[in-house]
């Protein structure tokens, strides 16, 4: 075997090669370009464990879930404009009562303590509607002030009832007086002291009643009158010094005038 080729054999193996190469067909990529890529080695899906089976929860709030603790502060309720406030003309008066029960021309009313009271009136120059009246009673003797009711639905015609019976007996600790009494009428979203606009309800305070505590029945017989007994004696007693003095004086005159003589 020879060791090493011939000069003639390696150029014709040279040869041989660079026919081959110019061979390579023209639609197939260039030879330059194929880029051998290696393999990565696959690796195996990680297995999933089952873990304990998660409580299950059911949102019953069926108005929806409102985060709170955002940045952003969220507003609640509806948005709506505040209702206006009605004015009329100024020199239109102020709403009135005018008492209808019992009829003005009866004069000051005056009520037993324990017995039904029933008022009613009208309401006069009333432009704006209230939403409720207050009706109340003071007292400026005890300074005080009663609330007969709160609240009480609006109409055209007013008209209460006061049962003092019930309240006296209730009423252990703010028990009613005997004296004269005022009737409060205003409007519920007003106050007793508020001035009223041109044709709202202004405060009523033109009825005035006397209330008093009957006493309990006694017999004539067993009645005493101490300061009736001592009125009678002490007026006798004074009838008859005044007569004695008329006497005197009568006397004396005629004496000074005519002398001793005349009288006899």
């Amino acid at each position: 075997m020879r060791s090493s080729m011939s000069f003639g054999q390696l150029l014709t193996t040279a040869i041989a090669f660079s026919s081959t190469a110019s061979a390579w067909p023209s639609w197939l990529p260039e030879v330059d370009a194929l880029v051998v890529r290696q393999d990565d080695p696959q690796k195996p899906a990680p297995s999933t464990t089952n873990g304990p089976d998660e409580p299950q929860t059911t949102n019953l709030n069926t108005g929806g879930i409102t985060k709170s603790g955002g940045s952003k502060p969220t507003k609640s309720g509806n948005s709506t404009s505040s209702p206006t406030h009605e004015t009329f003309d100024p020199q239109d008066p102020a709403g009135g009562v005018s008492m209808l029960t019992p009829a003005p021309v009866l004069g000051t009313q005056l009520y037993r303590i324990g017995q039904t009271i029933t008022w009613g009136w009208n309401y006069t120059s009333l432009q704006a509607t209230p939403t409720a009246i207050d009706v109340l009673v003071s007292c400026s003797t005890a300074s005080k002030t009663w609330t007969l009711t709160q609240n009480m639905t609006y109409e055209t015609k007013g008209s209460y009832t006061w049962d003092t019976h019930a309240y006296a007996e209730t009423a252990v600790q703010n028990q009613l007086l005997t004296a004269e009494y005022t009737l409060l009428i205003y409007d519920a979203e007003s106050s007793v002291k508020a001035t009223a606009e041109a044709g709202y309800l202004s405060t009523f305070d033109g009825f005035k009643f006397g209330l008093y505590k009957p006493q309990d029945y006694q017999p004539l017989n067993e009645w005493n009158c101490a300061t009736c007994s001592g009125a009678a004696g002490l007026d006798a007693k004074a009838l008859g010094f005044a007569m004695s003095m008329s006497i005197i004086t009568i006397l004396s005159f005629t004496w000074f005038v005519a002398g001793f003589g005349a009288l006899l």
